[in-house]
């Protein structure tokens, strides 16, 4: 059984998941919030915030946050 999928198969599985779209300054999720959502950013850039301070930056794409 292969751990990793081939990338035709991979890629199929990528576009059979929704699409979902932020504006710029929406929140995407809040801390301690619990969506059972794994994100791949697509594009774009997400921040990472505590207590109103950036703490991270995603954006690379491809790029997996969430839980």
């Amino acid at each position: 059984m292969a751990l990793i999928p081939e990338p035709d198969a991979f890629k199929q599985s990528l576009a059979s998941l929704p699409i979902a779209v932020y504006e710029p300054g929406e929140t995407v999720l809040d801390a301690g919030s619990t969506t059972g959502q794994l994100f791949i950013l697509r594009n774009g850039v997400v921040k990472v915030t505590r207590d109103g301070l950036q703490i991270a930056t995603v954006s690379e794409p491809g790029a997996v946050f969430g839980e």
